[in-house]
């Protein structure tokens, strides 16, 4: 089996932990090493049996590794992953066994498919995409780095790269790259690039 390191030790990483244990116990297929954080002192207080092995800006991958990305943020993943496959990192795309993944899904490098989640027929996803239990439609396309956080529903449409999508909300149109979804949102109409919006209908609250 090959080692396996999770970047960050957040509350979506400690996630992925208990993720790459159950797809182990389904079938042993990862060495847990521990988490690759910000600094050693990201678990302190919290109970959890996997360490912190190491500091993401120091960390240098050997041959035997490769990594899962544990953090949700668009802007951030994009940032640590490119950093270090710049430094010669493999990421791993991990799918839950408590997940519905259609066969003809194209999931890109380092996506994460947390429990309770489906992705339907036709659907395409980019690179270092978190679906995390949300559901998604057929024929979608979704864009790197996005996240999708919990009971998100997407039935149809095309959501671009590093866009945040609040959990419970609905997209029905179009959501540009950068964008940002506010939890419960409604989106009926097209989301330009770069905004934020909230409600139902979802309208722009903000530029970020």
């Amino acid at each position: 089996m090959k080692d396996i390191i999770i970047v960050g030790a957040g509350g979506f990483g400690r996630e992925l932990y208990y993720m790459i244990k159950d797809i182990n116990a389904v079938k042993p297929t990862w060495n847990i090493k521990g988490f690759i954080a910000g600094d050693y002192h990201e678990l302190d207080g919290v109970k959890c049996a996997c360490p912190i092995i190491g500091i993401i800006e120091e960390w240098t991958p050997s041959e035997n590794e490769v990594f899962a990305m544990g953090i949700s943020s668009p802007a951030t993943k994009e940032r640590l992953s490119t950093f270090l496959k710049d430094k010669g990192a493999k990421f791993v795309t991990i799918i839950s066994p408590h997940a519905r993944v259609n066969e003809t899904v194209i999931l890109g490098e380092g996506c994460v498919v947390s429990p309770s989640s489906s992705i339907g027929d036709g659907t395409v996803i980019g690179d270092f995409v978190h679906v995390e239990g949300s559901m998604i439609g057929q024929d979608v396309q979704i864009g790197d780095y996005t996240t999708t956080t919990g009971f998100v529903n997407i039935p149809k449409g095309n959501v671009g790269k590093r866009v945040f999508i609040g959990s419970q909300s609905v997209i029905l149109a179009k959501v540009e790259d950068d964008a940002k979804i506010s939890a419960g949102s409604i989106v009926v109409r097209k989301v330009k690039a770069s905004t934020m919006v909230a409600g139902n209908p979802a309208k722009k609250v903000s530029i970020f």
